[in-house]
């Protein structure tokens, strides 16, 4: 248990990584990006039919939902495995680790749609309290958590400037690096299989 809690800190300490747990630990990565952009792409589509679809059952149905409303639940099962496995991977490979910001940028990524369906900027409508609500909680469940990892980060590198320590020449700015394409490679790819669906 506390390897999983010391995974989820943006820079862990590392134990003996092997090559396979910094592949784990990207494709992870590859896999959280690639799942929260489906849950974007999908949610606004769902927003501008209104919030509500549904298929099936004896009533007359608004709103019919669209034939790849099962990226829904796939996406949710397929971004908790990939915060698993990333928690594994990481408890093993030493510097920072962006799955420490999965659940930030899960809220604020589906925040983001309430705000812009909230203010109308989304549909052209006017403002829709409801999803400013959403709008708020959901960008205070991803800030607050937010904040706290970046002050953590800085700390983390404040030490490692201050002690000048030596990780076995694995710099972060490759790790940093090779990361974020990772994540950024993830949401390209959810975002032309998205279009793929519609």
């Amino acid at each position: 248990m506390q390897k999983l809690f010391i995974s989820g800190r943006p820079v862990n300490p590392g134990v003996e990584a092997r090559p396979a747990h910094r592949v784990l630990l990207l494709f992870s990565i590859l896999v959280f990006s690639f799942c929260v952009s489906l849950l974007y792409m999908g949610m606004r589509d769902v927003m501008r039919l209104g919030g509500f679809v549904a298929s099936g059952g004896p009533y007359q149905i608004a709103h019919e939902a669209p034939g790849w409303v099962w990226i829904f639940p796939v996406s949710v099962f397929l971004i908790l495995g990939s915060m698993f496995a990333s928690f594994f991977a990481g408890s093993k490979v030493a510097g920072p680790n962006l799955m420490s910001l999965s659940w930030s940028a899960l809220f604020m990524a589906l925040g983001w749609n309430f705000v812009e369906f909230g203010f109308g900027t989304g549909t052209g409508g006017g403002l829709v309290w409801g999803w400013v609500v959403c709008a708020a909680l959901f960008m205070l469940m991803g800030g607050i958590p937010l904040l706290i990892i970046v002050a953590s980060f800085l700390k983390s590198l404040e030490e490692r400037r201050t002690r000048r320590t030596d990780d076995g020449g694995q710099s972060w700015g490759i790790s940093l690096l090779l990361q974020s394409a990772a994540a950024a490679g993830g949401v390209l790819l959810g975002l032309y299989f998205f279009r793929i669906l519609v």
